[in-house]
């Protein structure tokens, strides 16, 4: 899908929310990693400024010193003693002490912590999202749900959530789920993750554990949206389209990016000559040897 790669370039790029990333993106991104324009939210200036001193393959890489959630003011965060577990939400104890990776979750610390609305962030004021990456630990639902313009914009969301509540008031699979169709996304990828009892059984190879919390992919299902009226025309654009059909690409959604072509090319924002060229499959290769597998 290389065909749009200099437009892509040329126009910014394929703008990419990385909300509690912990600052390094999966390997499955390396492919596209030069067209990408990334933005990252960390509430430590300091760490910014380190963050965007570092090497990388972006377009463009800013880092946000901000703490998001579904309102403006002041919150509690809880400071675990892995910084990947630390949250707006209180770890539930009583239900985490029965599972192998309890400690951690062990709260270490408490401190106050201003927050931020997405829809909210000066600088992404004049930005056109193309894909919203959340880890928040519980507080998805809550930041999307506060998000209209940019999910209105994008095209690609990953959540990570879980299944049960890890969290007091945690966000769960089913709640996102409900919520992502009712804004005209489909499910299209989900890796599960497991958890062993903590007991002596839990390292046996023959044990599976159970699951506990998934990582899901959703791309917009543009068709829908317009067979229920509620597609917005005007701003789906050249540039949505191309992005789209490259980010299918990468998500190996071949079938769907040909569905989407066609779409798009009855819509006008694709020539005859592309339609032709993307409806051979040898189009929608990106290179084996930088793609990684879930």
């Amino acid at each position: 899908m290389w065909i749009f790669a200099n437009e892509i370039r040329k126009t910014g790029g394929i703008c990419f929310l990385d909300i509690g990333s912990g600052w390094q993106l999966s390997e499955r991104w390396k492919a596209i990693e030069p067209l990408i324009s990334l933005w990252g939210f960390d509430p430590n200036p300091e760490e910014c400024k380190r963050l965007e001193q570092n090497k990388n393959s972006f377009l463009s890489a800013r880092y946000l010193p901000y703490a998001l959630s579904d309102q403006n003011g002041r919150a509690r965060l809880f400071v675990t003693k892995s910084g990947y577990c630390d949250s707006l939400l209180e770890p539930n104890t009583p239900w985490l002490s029965r599972f192998s990776y309890k400690r951690l979750f062990d709260v270490v610390g408490r401190r106050e912590i201003e927050t931020v609305r997405l829809d909210h962030v000066p600088e992404l004021q004049e930005v056109d999202v193309d894909i919203i990456k959340s880890d928040t630990q519980g507080m998805e639902l809550p930041i999307l749900s506060k998000a209209t313009r940019f999910l209105n914009q994008a095209f690609y969301v990953e959540t990570e959530t879980g299944f049960l509540e890890n969290y007091y008031g945690e966000t769960t699979y089913s709640q996102i789920d409900e919520f992502m169709r009712s804004r005209g996304f489909l499910l299209f990828d989900m890796r599960i993750h497991r958890m062993t009892r903590d007991n002596p059984f839990k390292d046996l190879k023959t044990t599976r554990g159970q699951i506990l919390w998934c990582e899901a992919v959703w791309l917009k299902d543009y068709l829908a949206l317009e067979t229920k009226g509620s597609l917005d025309t005007a701003s789906l654009t050249r540039r949505k389209a191309i992005r789209a059909l490259t980010l299918c690409a990468l998500q190996k959604t071949f079938d769907f990016g040909l569905e989407l072509a066609r779409f798009f090319h009855k819509k006008c924002l694709l020539d005859d000559s592309e339609m032709e060229r993307l409806e051979r499959p040898e189009t929608w290769m990106l290179p084996e040897d930088s793609v990684a597998r879930w």
